[in-house]
């Protein structure tokens, strides 16, 4: 589970299902950011008691006895603005709402979340429009095919597993190679299936995931296989740099684009998204009461 979790909120219904989505992936004793960026530019500021107001009301919704912080960056766009300011909180997590023009049920990027999922400092996770559940996950899939990219989504599925005490489907797409290769693809599968035993061996104690191979291509039939059945999708993403960063691949993207569940995506460096906070730091935070 995240310890430090900043979460994009401006009052709309988005916002209100990026906090639903923040809270159940909340360490116990993690601390919630609530963000309202204001922009630089003069035209689209808005009133520095209308953003108080906004954050103040964000912060009743959350329950009692979790450590609350109530954050305005100034800065040029949504998305830088939480970028530096997760980079200033050494956040494990950002959660952003979906597009404004998505159909309910759905995932929809939208400016923010798209920039945000180029390069934010830790993982990024994005809720459907108007999804609010706030019951534990029950199902948690996670796209595994052995890359570096995937081992990062490896730890944290298995971690918030391992919280929740949600079952876990590890799922390997394989893209189809036609007759003319089936002794290319033979091998294929073989590989795929000893890296889905190799990742299933490490879970923790209490998690017992199950595999899936699947065959085509893996945007595609990893989101099929999930809708409807999974409440929460977890991949990996590029991690480059000293500064590992979710840099979104077109695999995450179309894993996310329309997605009836909550997608998490996670840099390729596991340790940052998962290192504990330090006591110091929970205990200067704010209480939500």
């Amino acid at each position: 589970m995240f310890r430090r979790i900043v979460v994009a909120f401006d009052g709309s219904e988005r916002a209100q299902d990026a906090l639903a989505l923040a809270l159940r992936l909340r360490d116990p004793e993690g601390v919630v950011t609530l963000a309202c960026t204001v922009t630089e530019r003069p035209w689209h500021r808005p009133e520095a008691d209308a953003v108080a107001l906004t954050l103040a009301a964000g912060r009743a919704q959350i329950p009692a006895g979790i450590h609350v912080r109530l954050r305005a960056p100034a800065a040029s766009s949504p998305a830088r603005g939480l970028t530096e300011l997760a980079e200033d909180e050494r956040a494990d997590l950002v959660v952003v709402g979906s597009s404004r023009r998505s159909a309910s049920g759905r995932v929809w990027l939208e400016r923010t979340a798209g920039r945000l999922l180029q390069g934010a400092p830790c993982a990024v996770a994005v809720p459907p429009a108007g999804l609010r559940e706030s019951e534990r996950f029950h199902h948690v899939a996670i796209a595994y095919d052995g890359s570096p990219e995937a081992r990062g989504a490896l730890a944290a599925g298995y971690a918030i597993a391992a919280g929740t005490g949600a079952a876990v489907t590890l799922m390997y797409a394989l893209p189809e190679l036609g007759v003319d290769f089936e002794d290319v693809a033979h091998r294929e599968r073989l590989r795929a299936n000893e890296v889905l035993d190799q990742a299933a061996d490490v879970a923790p104690p209490g998690v017992n995931p199950g595999t899936q191979l699947l065959h085509g291509n893996p945007g595609r039939v990893i989101a099929e296989a999930c809708d409807g059945r999974v409440d929460l999708l977890v991949t990996g993403s590029r991690g480059y740099g000293p500064v590992q960063r979710a840099l979104m691949g077109s695999v995450a993207e179309a894993l996310m684009d329309g997605a009836t569940h909550p997608v998490l995506v996670v840099p390729r460096d596991p340790v940052a998204a998962l290192t504990a906070a330090a006591p110091g730091d929970l205990a200067s935070a704010e209480m939500s009461r």
